[in-house]
């Protein structure tokens, strides 16, 4: 199998990498009549629901264009292996009615890491989608010593890579429901082995994570803080079983 190309690093001197990320204004609407405004409480912090209300409650293309924003954002970290930190990742509307990105905590762990020190962006949305692209703003990398090597992609366990035909018990209840989940999003394909990575597949993109959290919290009955949520325990489905439904006997 040929390798796969190696990207530039994510910063330094002479490169930037820009984010670019669509939404899609109906799928939003959906989302808060299915679950209310507390959905988008895991996104955005009270600053950014303020910005998005009106005198008739959110306004739904301005919920789309923080999230297009927040996502564009993120892309420019060029980071593997991480979930999109969503409330860290701070977009509000200055003085002036363009929007201002503030990293915080995880998000400017990260963009240390990659030598940003600041990223800005721009929002435009029309009746059914909304756009952000974002540029980051360069500064001097983490560890700028001549000849440091970059940091190694993010390992994973090898348990969560196990072949679904070793599978000796039959799936849990839980898991069998997240699977039917992914699928019913998914109808292009007809099953879905145990161990296929659905991050990197886009089985689970980043908003449908927060609708994904949602579920696997009523089905496990456990409480989830997406800030500390390790993306591994999430890859795969076998790694979902273990994190949330391995005391569970069907």
């Amino acid at each position: 199998m040929p390798a796969r190309p190696t990207a530039p690093p994510a910063g330094g001197l002479g490169w930037a990498n820009l984010g670019l990320d669509i939404v899609s204004v109906n799928r939003v609407r959906g989302l808060l009549a299915a679950y209310g405004e507390e959905f988008f409480d895991r996104m955005l912090d009270p600053g950014e629901l303020a910005d998005c209300r009106t005198s008739s409650g959110l306004d739904v293309l301005s919920l789309c264009g923080r999230i297009a924003a927040k996502e564009a954002a993120f892309k420019t970290l060029r980071v593997r292996g991480r979930l999109l930190p969503w409330r860290d990742i701070v977009v509000r509307r200055s003085d002036g009615g363009w929007p201002l990105v503030r990293l915080r905590s995880t998000a400017a762990d990260m963009a240390a890491d990659s030598g940003i020190t600041e990223i800005t962006v721009s929002i435009s949305h029309d009746v059914d989608y909304a756009v952000a692209v974002a540029a980051p703003v360069l500064g001097l990398p983490s560890d700028p010593r001549p000849g440091s090597p970059s940091p190694p992609p993010s390992s994973r366990p090898s348990t969560s890579r196990s072949t679904s035909s070793s599978r000796s018990t039959p799936m849990t209840d839980g898991l069998q429901q997240v699977k039917d989940w992914i699928l019913k999003r998914h109808p292009e394909r007809e099953d879905l082995a145990t161990d296929v990575d659905l991050i990197e597949n886009r089985l689970i993109d980043s908003l449908s994570f927060v609708e994904f959290v949602f579920l696997l919290e009523q089905l496990s009955g456990k409480p989830i803080e997406m800030e500390t949520l390790e993306v591994d325990a999430i890859r795969t489905l076998d790694a979902i079983e273990r994190t949330f439904f391995r005391a569970e006997v069907r």
